[in-house]
């Protein structure tokens, strides 16, 4: 799973600021997880403009079942606002996934439009 940067300010990727932590609970979990950018080279911000502390800002790309499911664990131990960007590459398709709300309407969402889920036959 690799987090992406919410923004970039004069060429310096921009991080929410729960980023590493968020790194280090999903590594706990067994993923293999990175930022885009190399962390010497970013920013990690607790508020940017508009974006305060309170809400949850995750972007992430995710190439695997494993941190699609990982993710949505993740949140399932959270409350309040939360915001999800994620880039999912399935190995046919790439698709952009945008959801903002309570941490459990956003599991409940993500579960919906779950791109690993196997058809029924």
């Amino acid at each position: 799973m690799t987090f992406l940067p919410l923004a970039e300010d004069d060429g310096v990727p921009v991080y929410p600021e729960s980023t590493p932590a968020l790194m280090e609970e999903l590594v706990a979990a067994g993923l293999v997880v990175d930022t885009w950018h190399p962390a010497a080279e970013c920013d990690f911000v607790s508020s940017r403009g508009l974006v305060t502390e309170t809400l949850l800002q995750i972007g992430v790309g995710i190439g695997s079942s494993a941190g699609w499911y990982a993710l949505q664990s993740m949140l399932r131990r959270r409350t309040g606002q939360v915001t999800v960007r994620a880039v999912v590459d399935d190995g046919v398709q790439r698709r952009r996934v945008e959801v903002t709300g309570e941490a459990a309407d956003v599991v409940e969402t993500l579960e919906t439009l779950d791109p690993f889920r196997s058809e029924p036959s």
